[in-house]
């Protein structure tokens, strides 16, 4: 172990956008501190994170010791013990890769964080920092810090609070050219590869000149949205737009990766933690409009995971950890396939799909398959598999979260059908469209709602708790509750519409869940959406001839789950999801069902906006304009696209990424 003594007091003045001259850059509004004060993991759960979107770390300053639940940084701590170059992709999960750089305790003065750039005051010094894709430069006084020149991490010491099969480390190089600096590389490859990439992302540039590198790598996304809308709202949308461009972590080097599926090196490129439960529900939806050109390497990863692990993931981080419920890289696959991408291999797409819903995981009957109960041993794709295939539904008695996992396979079933089509398999799609229809098999008249059901065909209690050969199961439903689960079924609302006796019937349901169980108290009057099962659920109105109560629904949701604040929004961020909904509903439109390519028309919050559409699609340019605009005014008198009146309140992404005007006109 090499001692690093550097002596300096106070880092070489780097002159942050926010302490400069007035700005009115798009990227200027965010605000990196949004989402970083709370307690627990009910809170933004974001740190201010600095680097290039996508990622393979990102640098952060350090308040405490992170892990699962546990940020490194908080807002609401008072003292800085290090800086960590973090791969850790959510709040509730846990780091891997990780370089910690310590320092001794020493009070926060004060914090500027962009995207690219951050400066730190403690104690009379100052610490400034950047990172790059696999590279971090610190300047600042690292006096009596004891860190290695080079390392090359195993398996066994990797610091992870959790175990990762077959991955085995990482390596770093650290240089310290001056009395008061930190460079530092890093690779998941070889030592040889860090220094590579040291050298190659900072080299002979001045610290300012990578800074204005970095930068230049957010504008260019920056550059495709920009928005006129009030103060606020541009701070929360720009700082939105920041954190949807985090995730998934981009980790090929140049050509090459390393799998953690298989423990080799391979040639191509390569995304990782992708939250795909939570987000392709809107994260990734937006990401086929913010960032296209990736949409097709980010669906090839989760296909190379298939090939090199035998099953798709569904929360690789950076192999399989067992999390969450259902297939949602299926839905991912289906919406991108949808959406006109092909640089992906679909005939391989359908074939990892076709596995996933047709074989059963092994020991799947006897496992309970309890989120995180397989944490990092088994892929855990479509758990409990086995019982839906025989009954139509999964048994409240033989796998936990039944209810939920039985609604989220017949959306995957439905996802199945449309990359059957696209690949030429029309029998395959007509057996999935059908068995996609199960989750009316978990319908209980009497108490008109989704209940659980045992393997005997009879009903029980919402709250069954299981024992199973490997451990306890807990409840039906996952994040979700009985009254939730009603909304459940976003790819079938015509199905649903029928299990509730009619639109009338639906809208008055509908009305009563938001009335009685969105907002409650008991919560501090948060809502439930920070839970994404209930992300659609403002939208359904549409779907039930009530447009208008979508219009005011999204309305307080966009004014009451979000704030510029440090604690940010109801919920944690989730890689991306809580802030796409909250960027695609401010623009005036949002995905229920992906699969479809389709979004349906809510309330834009903005005065006007322009979006930019290149690679792969012809170049074009969106307008959105709102007549009539006032802040107040959530009513839309009619929505149009290049003249023509969108009467059935939904419009095609095929037809937005043309271009041209989509007009909103608001009602006093």
């Amino acid at each position: 172990m090499a001692k690093i003594l550097l002596f300096c007091v106070v880092a070489c003045g780097l002159t942050l956008p926010s302490e400069g001259a007035d700005s009115h850059a798009p990227i200027d509004y965010v605000d990196a501190l949004i989402g970083t004060e709370g307690e627990g993991t009910q809170y933004g759960g974001m740190m201010p994170y600095v680097g290039v979107p996508f990622g393979s770390f990102h640098l952060v300053p350090m308040t405490r010791l992170n892990g699962v639940g546990r940020l490194s940084y908080n807002q609401a701590d008072d003292s800085l013990i290090g800086f960590n170059l973090t791969r850790q992709p959510a709040i509730w999960m846990g780091d891997w890769g990780a370089v910690r750089i310590p320092l001794t305790p020493r009070k926060i003065e004060g914090l500027d964080s962009t995207p690219y750039c951050g400066k730190m005051r403690v104690a009379g010094r100052v610490y400034e920092y950047t990172a790059t894709a696999h590279a971090a430069w610190l300047r600042g006084d690292f006096s009596g810090v004891w860190l290695p020149s080079g390392y090359d991490a195993n398996r066994d010491d990797a610091g992870l609070g959790y175990p990762l099969p077959n991955f085995r480390g990482w390596r770093y190089v650290l240089q310290h050219p001056g009395e008061c600096e930190l460079k530092i590389g890093v690779s998941l490859i070889s030592l040889e590869q860090a220094k590579a990439n040291l050298e190659r992302e900072i080299g002979t540039q001045t610290f300012e000149e990578v800074v204005s590198g970095v930068r230049r790598q957010w504008e260019q996304y920056f550059s495709r949205i920009d928005i006129d809308a009030p103060e606020d709202v541009k701070r929360i949308f720009y700082t939105g737009v920041f954190h949807t461009l985090l995730y998934p972590r981009q980790i090929g080097e140049y050509g090459r990766y390393y799998s953690a599926f298989d423990d080799k090196i391979h040639s191509g490129d390569m995304y990782t933690c992708f939250s795909l439960w939570d987000t392709y529900r809107a994260e990734h939806p937006w990401l086929t409009l913010i960032a296209p050109e990736r949409v097709d390497a980010m669906m090839q990863s989760l296909l190379e995971m298939y090939k090199e692990g035998g099953w798709l993931p569904k929360w690789p981080n950076p192999s399989y950890t067992g999390i969450m419920i259902g297939a949602p890289a299926e839905i991912v696959l289906a919406e991108a396939c949808a959406k006109g991408f092909s640089g992906f291999d679909i005939g391989l797409a359908y074939e990892a799909v076709y596995k996933n819903a047709m074989q059963p995981q092994k020991n799947d009957a006897s496992f309970v398959w309890e989120d995180r109960g397989m944490f990092g041993r088994t892929p855990e794709t479509r758990g409990g598999l086995g019982s839906y295939m025989r009954r139509g539904y999964v048994a409240c008695d033989e796998t936990a979260e039944s209810v939920s996992r039985t609604q989220d396979f017949c959306f995957d079933d439905r996802a199945a059908a449309v990359l059957a089509e696209a690949s030429g398999h029309s029998d395959d799609a007509e057996m999935f469209r059908r068995r996609s229809c199960n989750y009316t098999n978990l319908w209980n008249s009497a108490t008109s709602s989704f209940r659980p059901r045992r393997a005997d065909g009879r009903f029980d209690s919402p709250s069954t708790e299981i024992k199973g050969v490997h451990g306890w199961g807990h409840g039906a439903y996952c994040e979700q509750t009985e009254k939730t689960a009603v909304w459940g079924i976003p790819f079938d609302t015509d199905g649903l519409v029928r299990l509730l006796g009619g639109k009338a019937e639906a809208v008055r349901r509908l009305d009563d869940f938001f009335d009685g169980e969105f907002w409650k108290a008991e919560r501090g009057n948060r809502s439930i959406h920070g839970n994404e099962p209930s992300h659609h659920c403002a939208y359904l109105y549409n779907r039930f001839g009530a447009a208008e109560k979508t219009q005011l629904r999204v309305r307080q949701i966009l004014a009451r789950s979000y704030s510029s604040g440090r604690r940010g929004f109801d919920g944690n961020e989730d890689c991306g999801q809580m802030s796409a909904w909250y960027i695609m509903s401010a623009l005036g439109f949002y995905p229920i069902d992906p699969t479809t390519g389709e979004y349906e028309i809510g309330s834009p919050l903005v005065r006007s906006a322009t979006l930019r559409f290149a690679t792969p699609y012809p170049r074009a340019t969106l307008k959105i304009v709102v007549k009539n605009y006032s802040p107040s005014r959530w009513r839309v008198k009619c929505a149009c696209l290049n003249g023509l009146e969108l009467k059935e309140w939904h419009v095609r992404h095929a037809d937005l990424v043309k271009g041209g005007e989509l007009v909103f006109e608001m009602a006093d």
